[in-house]
C-alpha cells in the first residue's frame, strides 16, 4: 500500500469515527436536535430556530442549547410561518399530514424540519425524534430531506441507521 492511500484510509477512518463520538445518543431532546443540527451546513451564520406552536418548547431549547449557541430561537404560530424566515422549523402539535401540508404551503426554503411527535417519518419533517428506551433518536425522512434545500453531512444518516437497528 502506497504511503498516499495509507494516510487516505487513515484519515477516512477518524472522518467516519468523528461524528458517532459528538452525537452518542442523548437522554433529552434538545441534546438530539442539537446533534442532528452540528451536520447541517447553513446559510447564514445565526440561523433561526422556530418551534412552532409550543412557546415552553422554545423555552426549554433555549435553556438546553450548547454554550457556543449559534441559533436564534423563537416561539412561533404555525399561521405565521409564511411570514417567517425560519430555517428550522420545530414541531410538535401537528399530525404528520399538517407537517407536510405547512411544509408544502407556507414553507421558504431552504428550511430543515424536525419533528417531535411523527413516529412513523413517512410524511411531514425531514427528522423525526422519538424516545426508544432511556435515550432519544431518529429516523429520516429523505424526501422531506431533500425539499429542505439543507446540506445535511450524510455521516448522519448513519447514525439514523444506527439508533434504529439497536431498537
Amino acid at each position: 500500500m502506497t504511503q498516499n492511500l495509507k494516510i487516505i484510509t487513515l484519515l477516512s477512518f477518524v472522518a467516519m469515527q468523528t461524528p458517532i463520538l459528538y452525537a452518542a445518543p442523548a437522554s433529552n431532546l434538545y441534546n438530539t436536535t442539537f446533534s442532528i443540527l452540528a451536520y447541517a451546513k447553513w446559510q447564514a451564520s445565526t440561523p433561526k430556530l422556530c418551534v412552532v406552536n409550543q412557546d415552553n418548547i422554545a423555552q426549554q431549547f433555549k435553556k438546553h442549547a450548547p454554550l457556543h449557541n449559534k441559533y436564534d430561537i423563537q416561539p412561533i404560530q404555525s399561521h405565521e410561518i409564511s411570514k417567517s424566515n425560519c430555517q428550522i422549523l420545530i414541531f410538535s402539535t401537528l399530525s404528520a399530514a399538517q407537517e407536510q401540508h405547512t411544509l408544502n404551503t407556507q414553507v421558504r426554503f431552504p428550511a430543515l424540519s424536525i419533528s417531535l411527535n411523527n413516529l412513523e417519518c413517512e410524511t411531514g419533517s425531514a427528522f423525526c425524534l422519538y424516545k426508544k428506551n432511556d435515550n432519544y433518536a431518529f429516523k429520516v425522512n429523505m424526501e422531506s430531506l431533500t425539499q429542505s434545500q439543507v446540506h445535511i453531512d450524510p455521516r448522519v444518516l448513519l447514525l439514523a441507521k444506527t439508533s434504529e437497528s439497536n431498537s
